[in-house]
């Protein structure tokens, strides 16, 4: 499969858009990455003034995060990446700008490559998320759609558990995770798309070629993805918050220095919506 990443900027580059980003904080990292997109992007900062790009400054960071998001909803913006503002902060005004149940929970999910190279979607990298059967389908369900309809992809998906099929009986709360990594996998094969019940081997799932990690709860999904951003080497290429049918926006880890990715796909949302799958 030809790198994902290579699509989205290819497809993104077809139309520059006005996208928003939450930036606080600024170091060299973080200023070259943004001058980076700017060749590519029009880029709209909201919170901090930085010399040489467009910013709409507030001292106020929630103040900033509500006109961002409000700005998008009244297309002053045409998408927009969450960058340093609060994650749970932007996810409710969202719902509140766009007529969203708050009791409505969203979809997330990371595009990542490991040191190595391997790239692959992870799914439930929010602590609150993926903590029952019902949770995990009502992700898989919605995600595997969106992925398909965004990228005509061909999945494979990893449904992780917290201990091997050796150390089941020992612990009751692990066994709930091995038998809904089970059911998930019996789920999704009656659907047509390959799954395999990798249990606690994530290195199985790289080795099978999976494309769609969905982890045994949101917080073990959190872990890993700051691990391979943080610790391992790897990268963090996008991150849609994904309401079904209702809504879409750019998230990320507030604590990632480089943007340009982010910025990147952002304008592929805006755009996508424009082209809907037509041919390249």
């Amino acid at each position: 499969m030809k790198k994902l990443t290579d699509l989205i900027l290819k497809k993104a580059k077809k139309q520059r858009k006005r996208i928003g980003i939450g930036i606080i904080k600024i170091d060299n990292e973080i200023l070259t990455s943004l001058n980076k997109a700017k060749k590519i992007v029009d880029v709209v900062i909201y919170g901090r003034k930085i010399p040489g790009l467009n910013c709409i400054e507030f001292f106020d960071y929630g103040k900033a995060a509500r006109q961002m998001v409000k700005d998008f909803k009244e297309e002053k913006i045409d998408q927009f990446v969450r960058g340093q503002f609060d994650d749970f902060y932007v996810t409710d005004e969202f719902k509140r700008q766009f007529n969203i149940n708050p009791r409505e929970k969203r979809i997330d999910v990371s595009f990542m490559e490991d040191a190595s190279g391997w790239q692959f979607f992870i799914t439930g990298i929010s602590n609150p998320d993926l903590n029952d059967l019902k949770d995990k389908i009502r992700v898989i369900t919605g995600l595997t759609g969106w992925l398909k309809k965004q990228f005509d992809l061909e999945l494979k998906v990893a449904a992780m558990a917290t201990c091997r099929p050796g150390s089941y009986g020992k612990n009751k709360e692990m066994d709930k995770t091995y038998d809904e990594a089970e059911a998930v996998a019996k789920y999704l094969k009656r659907r047509n798309i390959n799954t395999r019940n990798v249990n606690i081997e994530i290195e199985e799932a790289k080795k099978w070629g999976a494309n769609l990690v969905l982890p045994a709860r949101g917080m073990i999904g959190n872990q890993i993805f700051r691990t391979i951003l943080y610790l391992g080497g790897g990268k963090n290429y996008f991150c849609p918050t994904i309401f079904s049918g209702k809504g879409v926006y750019a998230d990320n880890s507030r604590n990632e220095k480089d943007w340009f990715y982010h910025l990147i796909f952002a304008q592929y949302l805006a755009n996508y919506k424009n082209y809907e799958r037509q041919s390249d």
